[in-house]
């Protein structure tokens, strides 16, 4: 004859009880986890568009400065020619 070990063991209601708040609590720290990564991997996402815009920003400004400087260097410089 099989018998499950839960066979063996009387049933303790408080022990039951207990069990059963274990189990929900475990349920709500995963359910805290999984909204706490959805809520990190957003703010990384974020941050990464944030950080996208800057670099393009920062290229942009700088190629406008070189672009500045060579044009008025450019401008500054005397130009001959012998026919």
């Amino acid at each position: 004859m099989n018998r499950s070990s839960s066979d063996l063991v009387p049933v303790d209601p408080e022990r039951h009880a207990l069990e059963a708040r274990i189990a929900r609590a475990k349920g709500r720290i995963v359910e805290d986890l999984e909204w706490a990564t959805t809520l990190l991997y957003g703010a990384a996402r974020s941050a990464g568009r944030g950080l996208g815009t800057l670099v393009v920003s920062v290229g942009l400004f700088l190629a406008g400065i070189v672009a500045a400087a060579w044009i008025r260097r450019r401008r500054g410089q005397v130009h001959i020619t012998f026919r």
